[in-house]
């Protein structure tokens, strides 16, 4: 059952933008017509992001004494990851975060962001894609008719399975693993030699409890806010690939806002993101450490031998990609290793 949390005061505003048709409304006293925007998401309200995304609405509600609000849809209640960007480039949505990899099948460039082991850290993939590799993602969003306003967090992809400990890529070969319909993703296991099964997120947990599949990837925090500990033995913090999860915008509705109605939102923005950075990176130990007092199994793997099993993925990915594109990139991503 969907877990959708939407506050009696953003519902009501949501329902009036909807009557209205542009997102905007009129308070009976304010000298200037008070703008809603609706802004959409997948994410369940114990992950870190869904909940700066809560501080988010409130700091700008407050800084605007309710001249600018956000109501606020999660868990995909509007839709997958795709069909809410789909929306936010019609304008029927105003903002919508999500992981740009997402719509690879609009943009192949997309999976640059999804590179097996080109990020070291968080840290290394916060200047990447704060600072190094900013313009071309501005670029990129600007060509699929986006707007960015800031970084989120989603995280480093961990490995879950109900059969073995994984310490060695080895440990990899031959598990049944779900992937998501992204082919980074797809790629990085075919290359470690397991046997790989796209099966829709919200089937996930039934398809590991059926023994339909051994396991699957995601980050720490969305293990644990899915409980998928209750139905896997062991998990593996290989952080074989990078989920970004980043606000954007319908650019005609940036537009049409007050400048000083996009200031307040882009700092807000700003600090919200920054809030779910520092919550997903502080909080993973800690939800480790939770999951093994359930009796799972947590292994931390060196990732040099699984980085060093990456060329089919990588000539794979760069094929998809384009070879300038790869370059480009992985420039950016090197010179945040000097920053």
């Amino acid at each position: 059952m969907t877990n959708f949390k939407l506050h009696r005061r953003h519902f009501l505003q949501a329902s009036g933008a909807t009557i209205l048709g542009a997102g905007l409304g009129y308070r009976p006293g304010s000298a200037r017509a008070a703008v809603q925007l609706r802004l959409a998401h997948q994410l369940g309200e114990s992950h870190p992001s869904y909940q700066a995304a809560e501080n988010l609405a409130k700091a700008v509600e407050e800084r605007t004494n309710g001249d600018l609000t956000i109501a606020l849809f999660p868990n995909g209640a509007l839709g997958s990851p795709p069909d809410m960007v789909k929306q936010t480039q019609l304008g029927a949505l105003d903002l919508v975060m999500f992981n740009p990899p997402n719509i690879v099948a609009q943009d192949p460039t997309a999976d640059v962001i999804q590179i097996p082991y080109a990020f070291d850290s968080y840290a290394h993939a916060h200047r990447v894609l704060g600072t190094t590799g900013r313009a071309w993602l501005d670029k990129f969003f600007e060509r699929n008719g986006l707007t960015w306003v800031a970084n989120f967090e989603y995280g480093f992809r961990a490995l879950s399975n109900s059969r073995r400990p994984v310490n060695v890529p080895e440990d990899v070969k031959g598990l049944k693993l779900r992937v998501p319909p992204e082919f980074s993703i797809k790629a990085t296991f075919d290359a470690l030699g397991a046997v790989t099964q796209t099966i829709p997120f919200n089937e996930l947990y039934l398809a590991m409890s059926s023994g339909t599949v051994d396991g699957q990837d995601n980050p720490v925090a969305v293990d644990y806010a899915n409980k998928f500990y209750e139905v896997q033995s062991h998990i593996a913090t290989t952080k074989h690939i990078y989920t970004s999860f980043m606000l954007v915008a319908n650019p005609a509705m940036w537009e049409r806002l007050s400048e000083e109605h996009r200031t307040i939102l882009s700092e807000e923005a700003l600090k919200a993101g920054q809030q779910a950075q520092v919550a997903v990176e502080s909080g993973e130990e800690e939800m480790l450490a939770a999951m093994e007092k359930e009796g799972v199994q947590i292994t931390r793997p060196d990732p040099t031998p699984f980085r060093e099993q990456m060329a089919p993925a990588w000539a794979a990915m760069r094929e998809r990609i384009g070879g300038e594109t790869w370059d480009e990139w992985m420039s950016y991503v090197d010179a945040a290793r000097e920053a």
